[in-house]
């Protein structure tokens, strides 16, 4: 087989502080405060030594930083928080790295280069010879193979869902491996040619590859310390990791503090003697007051009250990552019929200033489409403009002029945004409508924003969404197993959504849920998916880049998600920590080039 290679050339990229505008994520955790500088005895973060031969910076300092409590390290398990994968990008090292000055764009890891057949089907990495585990072993290929062995076999994340997702990534043979369809590995494509060199066979061309393998999922654990301490490989005391960093104390509901792995192959391009992690379950209250204290160098932990941060002392010290998420609106089924017909939600979806709600709304810029800016491509998919006059006669057209006989519209959330209220009077004032808020606890909207409603309870539940990673195929890859209303019974008929609920409770396997919800989905949303689905069965990528535009601009069109801002992943950082550049993955950031000044 012809195989294209391609050389990848090691450097440190150019050090800079990136700052854009950005959005909050909605935060679902409000607690008592609890205090910090967990595991005393490090410094006062100002020590400083002198320059590190190659490394351009000065070693020394504690990063102190507060985030949600942790319990789980493992990247075999789906659902660890982006606090936990911020832990364990720095603990260990895949076979690629995010370039931290380009997030849509991979650096060498623990692979020093790969080649990639001409059919796009066979990815060949070969490992760094100086690349070593924290005690001192070689990193082979046979320790990723045995990795990937891991995380594919069922059951090995206990109750958790496993992270590895094969609709995505598309390894050949995962998924029949995954379900329990075979039990011979060697049918899987991930597989050790020999010490340094592993193979990845895909079922089909896959453009995200390489980026989907730097997420948290596809971070090797040590083979040895595994099979030797079975769970206890989670123990400080006999940790083994090869990122630039080891785990050096953990403490459930206090913190963790991770210091330098010696023996991490680039570890003159980390500076920080010792990183300090305090789990604070309250919200932004505690940790704000931390920040301004001098407790804490870094949090990120200010979603649930950001307003507090912008208004506060330390605004101008907000570090936010670059535009992936979007703030929308995603319709509730009802039996009212009104949100069932496109042109009313269309309508809606005209009558919103987003540059007005963007003043409410600070630091959040408006957003007209469901592909935000950090996508790669978002440029060739058309927004929704600002348009009075057009959501009147769509009005019109569906029956309701100026607003006659349109239902109350809710919009539920489970806090108070001031932009949610100015949508609402937005729709008083445009369109003649009545639009109200329902706010509730987390738990009653988690329940209530799937129901199928009353006549008398129609509207649309607000969220905060992202496409991770930034690309037109992830955009795709979300509409159909992930997107919260073309998957589930949110726009088919009110009565046969109640089936399928039904049915679910009564134990229907997904498959016969979706099969149903295939035969009801209005033209608008099944046109959308059946781009979706020639998009992911495309094997010429550009033909596939092509289809995934079309499938992002009818997933628009539908107007089942309406979206109002963008933004991204915020975190107050103090001055001292310099050169550190948040991304817009869930992992957050590096803190490879990252100094410490007094």
């Amino acid at each position: 087989m012809t195989r294209t290679t391609r050389t990848i050339i090691d450097e440190a990229p150019q050090l800079m502080r990136r700052r854009t505008f950005l959005a909050a994520t909605l935060a679902t955790a409000a607690g008592v405060a609890t205090g910090c500088g967990f595991s005393g005895g490090g410094d006062d973060g100002t020590e400083e030594s002198g320059d590190e031969e190659g490394g351009g910076g000065q070693r020394g300092g504690t990063l102190r930083q507060s985030m949600l409590p942790v319990t789980q390290l493992d990247p075999a398990i789906n659902g660890n928080s982006s606090f936990g994968q911020i832990i364990m990008i720095g603990l260990w090292e895949g076979l690629v790295v995010i370039d931290a000055d380009d997030p849509s764009q991979v650096l060498p890891g623990a692979a020093q280069s790969w080649d990639v057949s001409d059919d796009g089907l066979v990815y060949t990495f070969h490992l760094r010879p100086e690349a070593t585990w924290s005690n001192g072993d070689p990193v082979t290929a046979a320790d990723f193979e045995w990795n990937w062995k891991r995380i594919l076999t069922p059951g090995i994340a206990g109750e958790n869902a496993p992270s590895y997702n094969p609709g995505v990534v598309q390894v050949a043979g995962a998924a029949a491996y995954m379900a329990g369809e075979s039990d011979d590995f060697a049918t899987v494509g991930a597989k050790a040619v020999d010490d340094g060199t592993f193979e990845l066979t895909l079922e089909r061309p896959n453009a995200d590859l390489l980026i989907h393998l730097a997420g948290f999922w596809a971070l090797p654990l040590h083979p040895p310390t595994v099979e030797e301490l079975g769970d206890a490989w989670l123990d400080p005391a006999g940790w083994v990791s090869n990122g630039a960093y080891v785990l050096d104390d953990f403490r459930v509901n206090q913190g963790a503090v991770l210091i330098p792995n010696e023996e991490y192959w680039d570890a003159e391009s980390y500076f920080i003697d010792r990183w300090e992690v305090t789990f604070n379950d309250g919200g932004t209250t505690a940790d704000l007051l931390a920040y301004q204290q001098g407790e804490i160098d870094i949090t990120g932990r200010i979603e649930d009250d950001l307003e507090a941060v912008t208004t506060s002392d330390v605004a101008d010290q907000l570090l936010t990552s670059p535009t992936n998420q979007v703030r929308r609106l995603i319709v509730m089924n009802s039996h009212h019929p009104a949100l069932h017909d496109v042109r009313v939600r269309h309508a809606l979806a005209l009558a919103i200033d987003r540059e007005a709600l963007a003043g409410v709304a600070a630091p959040a810029v408006a957003g007209n489409s469901l592909v935000p800016t950090a996508v790669t491509g978002h440029e060739g998919v058309p927004g929704i403009e600002f348009d009075v006059q057009q959501a009147k006669d769509l009005l019109n057209a569906a029956g309701y002029p100026d607003g006659e006989g349109m239902p109350t519209i809710t919009l539920l959330d489970f806090q108070n945004s001031p932009w949610v209220e100015a949508i609402a009077q937005m729709w008083r004032d445009n369109l003649g409508i009545e639009a109200e808020l329902d706010i509730v606890e987390v738990g009653v909207y988690a329940e209530k924003r799937n129901q199928v409603h009353g006549e008398d309870y129609t509207g649309f539940y607000v969220q905060n969404g992202a496409i991770n990673p930034p690309t037109l195929l992830a955009t795709a890859q979300q509409i159909i197993p992930a997107a919260p209303v073309i998957n589930n019974t949110n726009l088919i008929p009110a009565d046969i959504a109640e089936d399928v609920l039904a049915a679910a409770e009564g134990g229907a396997s997904p498959a016969d849920q979706f099969a149903i919800i295939d035969q009801n989905r209005p033209p608008e949303l099944q046109a959308c998916v059946d781009l979706v689905r020639a998009a992911l069965a495309e094997t010429d990528l550009d033909a596939q880049n092509d289809l995934a535009v079309q499938a992002a601009t009818a997933w628009n069109e539908t107007y089942a998600l309406i979206p109002v801002l963008w933004g991204g992943y915020n975190l107050l950082v103090k001055p001292r920590i310099q050169s550190l550049k948040p991304w817009y993955y869930a992992t957050v950031f590096t803190t490879k080039g990252v100094t410490i000044s007094d």
